[in-house]
């Protein structure tokens, strides 16, 4: 409908119109545009741009940790969800016992009514790479007697995928809103009376060790393998001192992509809270983009097994018995967590500038104190202990003896175990209680605890990890006493050049097979 023009209105009035007033006028186009006043239509950002400027925006965050995040009834974050090369919003809510419950019998009745249907869409959305959101449920609650909202410690949550139509934006297909802006506007500070479905109350902001994308800059590849690539980078957070990080990425659109991400956030969820000196520190997340990308310390000595193949003999017994300790402490530190690392070994091992080793490669690890296989996986096996072949179960024990393996690692300049035999045959080796020997350069009381206890057959006669730290620990004071002028040559080698190769060499690497729980060993 056409605006009135400016000016008074205009109103029926009796006199006369005089006949001489004309009422045409000559209108002139202006052929040029640059003159023309154009009418500035505002650009209303997408749903998309917007989320990913909010604070409480996780990016990628999976909904598994979105829950770590939620606490209390009424918290709330938002998070992207990529399904079928499609990004969406997703909000993420946590209910209260009554929100929780109606949610849950809604979702009964419909689970009732779809029966086959219902189960045969949550198998496709597995197939997609979903995290399990249900878009329906809410729809159907029922009417409930009205009643204040009261925050309390969460009991479920909901993930709410946001629904963009012609009609605008809605969590629950009922409300529509013109924009994403408005939406978190109305249910954030609009009081409703009664109970909700849902109460977004408090948005829960990116935590400590959360890197935007913008704070981080690939500098070169480290590594490359068949399923991910490590790389150097320089960052920028202000909760980290340190403005250089290792980041590891997985790659994108290998067939196992699905099952190597979710083993990619076990890793995560594992190293992330170690806190530890002798334990290579995982510094957090960026979920900002596809694929993930996780964070770690960077340790300019580079990698143990390189060290130890390229300048082992430049330095002394007591340096690689320190080694020997530090590896012993963070290992330790792990069994204390109540984590199981399960891949002992030189090539997962750093050394910082100052000549300290820190365990890393947590891709194995687990959070258990004990476990027991149930499928088929990648191992080291020549690493592992006999029950590891024959029960399929690992505790700390198990570790233990790998831990063995390490330290002939250190005094064979770096060699593996059973260097020169197929893994069928190192297994046979080890089932027949063949183990290794340290080589002679190695303090004579390590040699004989590696040799007897450590490398015991049964996991009963091997020590705990807390006695070898003792152990080491008096050992290296004899040492230093022994020798008070002695120079490590750690500092001297380390500045050699070993920083260059911060990851294991590839003939390390070589050891992991398929340990199939499900197969006889004669069938290996």
């Amino acid at each position: 409908m056409a605006k009135r023009p400016p000016g008074p209105i205009p109103t029926a009035t009796n006199s006369k119109t005089e006949e001489n007033v004309s009422v045409h006028e000559i209108l002139v186009p202006i052929k040029n545009a640059a003159k023309r006043e154009e009418v500035k239509v505002p650009k209303v950002p997408s749903s998309i741009n917007f989320a990913r400027k909010l604070p409480f925006c996780h990016g990628y965050m999976p909904a598994l940790e979105a829950t770590h995040l939620l606490i209390r009834s009424g918290d709330f974050l938002i998070r992207l969800r990529e399904v079928k090369n499609e990004v969406r919003v997703v909000v993420s809510v946590a209910l209260t016992s009554r929100q929780s419950s109606e949610l849950r019998q809604v979702n009964e009745k419909e689970d009732t009514r779809k029966g086959c249907q219902l189960a045969k869409k949550a198998e496709q959305k597995v197939d997609n790479g979903g995290d399990g959101d249900r878009e329906k449920g809410l729809d159907a609650f029922s009417e409930t007697r009205p009643a204040p909202f009261r925050e309390t410690i969460a009991v479920n949550y909901r993930h709410m995928k946001l629904r963009e139509n012609k009609n605008g934006c809605s969590l629950d297909g009922e409300k529509y809103f013109s924009s994403l802006k408005s939406l978190l506007a109305y249910y954030m500070f609009v009081k409703m009376e009664g109970e909700q479905k849902f109460n977004l109350r408090n948005p829960i902001s990116r935590q400590y060790g959360s890197f935007r994308l913008s704070q981080i800059k690939i500098v070169r590849t480290l590594g490359n393998g068949a399923f991910g690539e490590v790389s150097l980078a320089e960052i920028n957070h202000p909760a980290f001192e340190q403005d250089k990080a290792v980041v590891k990425t997985m790659k994108k659109g290998v067939p196992e992509h699905l099952e190597l991400e979710e083993k990619f956030l076990v890793e995560g969820g594992i190293s992330i809270p170690l806190d530890h000196p002798n334990v290579v520190r995982t510094l957090g997340w960026c979920y900002d983009s596809k694929p993930l990308q996780l964070l770690m310390e960077l340790c300019p000595g580079g990698a143990l097994s390189t060290f130890l193949m390229t300048k082992s003999e430049k330095v002394s017994n007591l340096t690689l018995t320190r080694f020997c300790l530090d590896a012993a402490r963070g290992l330790d530190y792990l069994h204390e967590v109540g984590v199981l690392h399960r891949d002992v070994a030189a090539r997962n091992c750093q050394l910082d500038e100052y000549g300290t080793l820190k365990i890393g490669g947590f891709g194995l690890s687990l959070k258990a104190y004990y476990y027991e296989m149930s499928g088929p996986e990648n191992l080291p096996s020549r690493y592992l202990a006999p029950q590891c072949l024959t029960e399929y179960a690992f505790s700390s024990q198990s570790d233990v003896y790998a831990y063995g393996h390490l330290i002939c690692e250190m005094f064979n300049n770096g060699q593996v175990p059973y260097v020169g035999m197929s893994g069928a045959k190192a297994r046979e080796e080890i089932l027949a209680g063949k183990i290794l020997s340290v080589h002679g350069r190695a303090p004579e009381p390590l040699r004989v605890l590696v040799e007897n206890r450590i490398f015991a057959f049964h996991p009963i006669y091997r020590p705990p990890m807390n006695e070898i730290v003792d152990f080491l620990d008096a050992l290296v004071n004899c040492l230093e006493e022994a020798n008070p002028k002695e120079n490590g040559g750690v500092e001297s080698a380390l500045e050699a050049g070993n920083g260059d190769n911060l990851q294991p060499s590839n003939e390390t690497e070589d050891v992991y097979e398929l340990v199939d729980p499900g197969r006889t060993l004669a069938t290996y």
